[in-house]
């Protein structure tokens, strides 16, 4: 319930007024003590006094703070008036002990009513012990966010009033303390997905890595990644996984879960290509030397990837032109078999097209092979990698950020090549994937590659 407004005092203020008058004009309000001042505006502008705000979880009254306030009102001849009591109910903030609002179920709502409605709302979740930022942005009062891990929290919520057309403005910060302890929540980003997709895996509320519980027998190298406190995983196929359902046994020890969820892989028909290389170009770039070069300077660089994400937007296609093979191909070079298939999407244009790089990343290779000539490797984080070969040029270094977008190169038939084209290649560490999934969110095919490049 909303505290009650000030009770009227204009005839006490009426009568204070007329007593002065017979005094000098002079000392009129000088004399006029602040707090009377105050109440006299609270009766004359009752519709522009300071905000009330109060936090409500379950529809159930909070504990929170107002750790910082400024308001003024507008008097009617526009003019801009401060009461004098601005900023005395700030309460400083600290570690002391508080009736923290505990958030136990996923469907537990905390509000934040306020009787005039604010024209903006920041909100910052830290983690109360370390004053870690764990949640940051805008907020709505009728709802607000959940931090994606347990613990202590305080919410410190931002709200402001504009000049506009309201006779008001100010800023109110509250401090509300949240404690969260919920039950461990695992995402799968499908539950049925093609060979060359990439599956990832979200576990909220689990806790550290080492207490989690997750065995499957998709991919042997399954890791997981922390952020803000919740944990991400990923597991690649392509096809060397082969098609059917897969159980994978997940929870958390502490908390005593169990539980299977089945995936199914679908199989990707693979096409098989023929292709006719010029002998002298076969034997100068398929040899010895080239081999032990990619295997020496190449290889490698995609065992280590940053442990965070460098990027946040969707990737974008590098190059528009002519898809001339597909992912994942079977290939006959000059009619002899090879042991190897086809890592990426050839896309054939015009020698000097501008190349962009697909995403955000770090450039951790950037230099001329004799097999796949002028190549780049971004690390977008991870073990997120996007790979750019046959170069005509590089127009960035090793150690620089790429930016999404940003050009690296250009079309060129440079390494083992029949012609101008781009070579592109999405991995997960040394797993190639489809880049469809990641560029258009299919396969990007003979069939389809118009609509999309």
């Amino acid at each position: 319930m909303r505290r009650s407004k000030p009770s009227s005092v204009l005839g006490k203020v009426i009568l204070f007024v007329i007593v002065a008058a017979f005094s000098s004009g002079v000392y009129l309000y000088q004399v006029e003590p602040d707090s009377l001042l105050d109440r006299f505006y609270g009766v004359i502008y009752s519709g522009r006094l300071e905000a009330e705000p109060e936090v409500f979880l379950n529809e159930k009254p909070a504990y929170f703070e107002v750790t910082g306030k400024e308001w003024q009102i507008q008097k009617n001849n526009g003019k801009w008036y401060t009461p004098h009591d601005n900023g005395d109910n700030a309460v400083p903030t600290g570690k002391q002990n508080k009736p923290a609002s505990v958030i136990s179920s996923i469907n537990d709502k905390l509000i934040v009513d306020v009787d005039k409605q604010p024209d903006q709302v920041d909100l910052k979740i830290l983690e109360t012990n370390s004053g870690q930022v764990v949640l940051e942005g805008k907020a709505e009062l009728t709802k607000l966010p959940l931090p994606k891990q347990n613990g202590n929290f305080t919410y410190e919520l931002t709200m402001r009033w504009s000049q506009g057309q309201n006779p008001y403005q100010g800023k109110y910060v509250l401090a509300i303390p949240v404690t969260v302890t919920l039950p461990a929540q695992f995402i799968f980003s499908t539950e049925r997905l093609e060979q060359g997709q990439l599956l990832e895996i979200t576990a909220y509320y689990a806790g550290a890595p080492e207490d989690v519980i997750f065995e499957q027998s998709i991919y042997d190298k399954f890791r997981w990644f922390s952020e803000d406190g919740y944990l991400r995983g990923y597991l690649p196929t392509n096809y060397n996984v082969k098609p059917g359902t897969y159980p994978i046994k997940y929870g958390v020890k502490s908390q005593g879960t169990e539980e299977t969820q089945l995936v199914e892989i679908l199989e990707h028909k693979y096409h098989i290509q023929y292709l006719t290389v010029n002998t002298k170009i076969e034997a100068e770039t398929r040899n010895d030397e080239a081999y032990a070069e990619y295997n020496k300077y190449y290889i490698p660089v995609r065992n280590q990837s940053e442990s965070s994400r460098y990027y946040t937007d969707s990737f974008l296609i590098p190059v528009k032109g002519r898809l001339t093979t597909e992912f994942g191909e079977t290939r006959y070079v000059n009619d002899q078999p090879t042991s190897y298939r086809h890592l990426g999407l050839d896309i054939a244009a015009p020698a000097g097209t501008e190349v962009k790089a697909s995403n955000r990343g770090k450039v951790v290779l950037a230099r001329s092979f004799i097999l796949t000539g002028n190549t780049v490797m971004i690390d977008h984080g991870e073990g997120l990698f996007s790979v750019y070969h046959h170069l005509l040029n590089i127009s960035v270094k090793t150690g620089d950020i790429a930016e999404r977008g940003q050009k690296i190169g250009e079309v060129g038939s440079t390494g083992f090549s029949t012609g101008a084209h781009l070579h592109f290649m999405i991995s997960y560490y040394n797993a190639n994937l489809e880049p469809g999934y990641f560029l258009v969110g299919q396969p990007i095919t003979y069939e389809n590659y118009k609509d999309f490049l």
